[in-house]
């Protein structure tokens, strides 16, 4: 697994924060945490990086955990379809709604290649 050093600069106080985070190859996506060294800030980090050429990578900063909330809607909605299901269970006879088996972008890498990450979602 490819290796980054990341010299991160601290939204809330400035602080220089250097880092050497793990990067997994596409269609992996690593979710990880930058806390800062002096104020403890959080921000969250989504890593991967490109099947091809291995060298060329691809970070997201936010200070949404993206992931998870992705799979709290996710599973929210796996359950209310569910629950919809169940309750016309003596109504319908057969009662289908297509859900998505995972969250996928297409990146471009500088290398010229185009790849997808994907992030795996709940399922009924």
């Amino acid at each position: 697994m490819p290796e980054l050093p990341l010299r991160y600069f601290c939204y809330v106080c400035g602080h220089e924060n250097n880092l050497t985070l793990e990067i997994p190859n596409a269609p992996k996506i690593k979710r990880d945490e930058i806390t800062c060294t002096k104020c403890g800030d959080v921000t969250n980090l989504l890593l991967t990086s490109c099947p091809h050429c291995n060298n060329a990578f691809k970070y997201f900063l936010s200070d949404l955990d993206f992931p998870h909330e992705l799979t709290t809607l996710a599973d929210t909605y796996v359950q209310l379809i569910n629950g919809i299901k169940n309750s016309l269970s003596g109504v319908v006879k057969e009662f289908n709604v297509p859900l998505p088996k995972r969250w996928s972008v297409k990146l471009d890498c500088q290398c010229g290649k185009s790849y997808t990450v994907e992030i795996p979602l709940p399922q009924i």
